[in-house]
């Protein structure tokens, strides 16, 4: 379920705890995956990730499969379209804290289709005075198999509603 309020105040986060946003349903294709390793060097050489046709014939999954770290470079974008309980938050001043027990869980085949779910689990006190806002994220399949799961923090300081 997706939320259009915003906050307006680090106090307001706690509100959010709970609520889960979806993203639309993404693809990633062959030639994403070659420029993302050409420019990364994740993947480069590796044949699961570049080389169809082999993994075609060798791969337990039928075909290439998306590196795990190109999956977390898209939850940006997912984010973006799913968690609108920061619409009025200043992003300048909403940091991507990091993660915490980021699993890849199963293969994303190459041009399946995948999307994000997004859940506000806990808004916390940080002693600098801001909040630590952490989500549950999940990449799905179409099937329902998620192939990534982890615990996303924000800190969010109070700057980020002036």
């Amino acid at each position: 379920m997706n939320t259009q309020r915003g906050a307006e105040s680090l106090r307001q986060l706690s509100s959010f705890v709970g609520q889960e946003s979806v993203s639309s349903w993404r693809v990633i294709d062959q030639e994403t995956v070659n420029q993302y390793a050409e420019v990364s060097g994740d993947g480069e050489g590796e044949w699961l990730h570049l080389d169809p046709e082999r993994a075609a014939r060798e791969a337990p999954y039928g075909g290439t499969i998306v590196p795990g770290f190109l999956q977390v470079a898209n939850l940006t974008r997912l984010f973006g379209e799913t968690v609108t309980g920061f619409t009025g938050i200043d992003a300048n001043h909403a940091l991507n804290y990091g993660f915490d027990r980021l699993r890849f869980v199963a293969p994303l085949p190459v041009g399946a289709p995948f999307r994000a779910r997004i859940r506000v689990s806990e808004a916390r006190p940080h002693n600098s005075g801001g909040v630590i806002l952490k989500q549950d994220v999940v990449l799905e399949k179409e099937d329902g198999t998620p192939t990534l799961i982890g615990e996303w923090l924000f800190y969010v300081s109070e700057r980020a509603f002036r």
